[in-house]
């Protein structure tokens, strides 16, 4: 049977966020990686039933010397040096109140919007950082938490991102750049809720647009 109503509160906007990090700890108890900083990220809004972009951020950060560390194997994957970030990026106070002036925009103080992010777990940890380490709380999230990751797995088997994209029809990437990565995060969104309409329309007779 056909879903013809939307479920209640239906979210209007989505919140996609994808991080270059100094490094990753996957060993680390707490799953924190708190000992790496986030120091890129690639934000944008998106409208939750089209998945088409509305607003976009990209900020590089300066490196806190004092109270991260620096690997050099997640440079390579991302191609931005500890020089590079002291003469382009911007101070990581400043990209916190960018980053929640644009939550504020869309969500108020109060809002949760639905979370995006290939390994989304990993983006949240470090926009959390970002937050905390300057007094604000954790990023209120709604229930809904779109993940390509888990995504890729089931459709193809696929979950590491490089893999997915090439899957999918993107460019072969060079150096992670945070912004292109999330744009084509979401632009995976649209390509499965595509073949599931597909398929929902093929096998059933009906679609799963509302």
């Amino acid at each position: 049977m056909a879903i013809t109503k939307k479920p209640k509160n239906h979210p209007k906007f989505g919140l996609g966020i994808d991080w270059e990090t100094t490094g990753s700890d996957w060993d680390d108890p707490d799953g924190s990686h708190k000992k790496y900083q986030g120091i890129s990220f690639g934000a944008v809004v998106f409208d939750a039933d089209t998945f088409e972009p509305i607003e976009t951020m990209y900020r590089e950060l300066h490196f806190d010397t004092d109270k991260y560390k620096w690997s050099k194997e997640a440079e390579a994957i991302h191609g931005l040096s500890q020089e590079h970030l002291q003469k382009h990026g911007v101070a990581r106070d400043e990209a916190c109140v960018d980053l929640g002036e644009l939550i504020l925009k869309y969500w108020g103080p109060e809002g949760k919007p639905i979370f995006l992010g290939h390994n989304a777990d990993f983006d949240i940890k470090f926009t959390n950082q970002l937050l905390m380490d300057h007094g604000l709380p954790k990023l209120k999230l709604h229930h809904v938490v779109l993940d390509t990751s888990a995504c890729g797995f089931i459709t193809l088997g696929l979950y590491k991102s490089d893999m997915l994209f090439e899957r999918l029809g993107f460019d072969k990437r060079g150096a992670h750049n945070a912004l292109e990565d999330i744009l084509m995060t979401l632009e995976t969104c649209k390509i499965i809720k595509g073949l599931t309409s597909f398929a929902m329309n093929e096998f059933y007779g009906e679609s799963n647009d509302l």
